[in-house]
């Protein structure tokens, strides 16, 4: 996954807008959304929407995973999928101040749901 998110949604109202715009073949644009035949602009907004929908599909999976018990691994070690699914996918750390009186080398770290994760769910 890269680092910059695609808004797929974005992208296929906008197909979807210019599909329904008037088209003449005889003008020509830069812009592929502006020069695709209206068929053409619905099937790369089917696309879009179907990418969309893979996203939100991998949050959803995540978010599961992150409900998943604590189970036994090999030679006494325990695998935690919540916190893996969590800390690969959903949630990061950084690093913070340290608050004094929580411990006894204070709090130097705040947990906070990653930037794309927030953007897909439409979170602040």
């Amino acid at each position: 996954m890269s680092a910059e998110r695609i808004n797929h949604v974005g992208w296929a109202n906008g197909f979807i807008a210019d599909a329904l715009a008037p088209f003449d073949p005889n003008e020509i644009y830069g812009d592929v959304r502006e020069t695709a035949t209206p068929l053409e602009n619905l099937a790369f907004a089917q696309v879009h929407a179907t990418l969309a929908l893979v996203e939100q599909q991998r949050i959803a999976n995540l978010i599961a995973l992150a409900g998943l018990p604590k189970v036994d691994g090999f030679e006494n070690e325990v695998y935690d999928a919540s916190t893996e699914a969590l800390m690969e996918g959903l949630l990061d750390l950084e690093e913070v101040p340290a608050v004094p009186g929580y411990g006894p080398a204070g709090i130097d770290q705040r947990v906070f749901i990653r930037p794309a994760i927030r953007e897909a769910l439409g979170l602040p």
